[in-house]
């Protein structure tokens, strides 16, 4: 899902070498557990509500714009923006039971299911973003080292493929590039379900790395070959829920 993370400019002017798939077990240090230490660590677990705002933009100009909340203990979510169509929405939901309600251009819909399926897969694809890599972790994702990569300028990444298998998150397969001096993870890319298998995977470059709560996020997440970013804005992250977050 290469769509939003990988960068450093030098990086494109540097040929890059592959080698062969490695067991895990082959390893001193899974080097996706070792990303998650060094970018999160201890404050991950503290790491209770998110809020924040995902910024789609091309050519310098925001297309799209959702600002979302969300507790992680709960599953409480809420998130507002524009519809395909171009209205205006606010959806407060549970993404865990799927049930809550939507507003359109300011009125509640009777009928709320429609905007709930926009907010669940706004959830998926938003959250997905604002947590690469720190989902690799969980029991549901199939990890598997496919060695490492190097340049001509000398940098070494250890690459995870990793195949995510739970229902609220994007289906496919993504790459994770671990920088072996740093830790941090540099480039992902991804290829979704239903793509073409010969088509080259989606890499994206994440750029601009902040550290809020104690865990490293990469706030731009360069598209490559789209002229196209993700941006993560107004990023709060707390152990405690603020009163009223998910009300209207």
């Amino acid at each position: 899902m290469k769509s939003g993370f990988l960068f450093l400019a030098v990086l494109l002017s540097c040929a890059a070498s592959a080698q062969t798939v490695v067991s895990l077990h082959d390893q001193a240090v899974d080097p996706a557990q070792r990303a998650v230490d060094i970018m999160a660590g201890p404050a991950w677990e503290r790491a209770r509500y998110f809020s924040f705002t995902f910024n789609v933009e091309r050519e310098g100009q925001v297309l799209a714009s959702f600002p979302q909340r969300w507790d992680r203990v709960t599953g409480d979510y809420r998130v507002e923006g524009r519809d395909p169509r171009g209205d205006q929405f606010v959806v407060i939901m549970n993404v865990n039971t799927k049930k809550g309600r939507g507003w359109r251009n300011g009125t509640a819909v009777e009928d709320p299911s429609e905007l709930l399926e926009l907010g669940a897969r706004r959830f998926a694809n938003d959250t997905f973003w604002l947590l690469m890599p720190l989902k690799s972790l969980e029991s549901t994702v199939k990890r598997e080292s496919v060695g490492e990569r190097t340049d001509s300028c000398g940098r070494t990444w250890d690459v995870m493929k990793l195949t995510f298998e739970q229902a609220n998150l994007p289906a496919g397969t993504n790459w994770m590039w671990v920088n072996r001096d740093t830790g941090l993870v540099e480039e992902w890319d991804m290829r979704l379900e239903g793509s073409n298998p010969d088509d080259s995977p989606t890499s994206v470059y994440f750029h601009d790395y902040k550290r809020v709560a104690g865990i490293l996020f990469s706030m731009r997440r360069e598209v490559r070959g789209k002229n196209q970013n993700i941006r993560i804005d107004d990023l709060v992250v707390t152990p405690d829920v603020p009163a009223g977050s998910f009300a209207k």
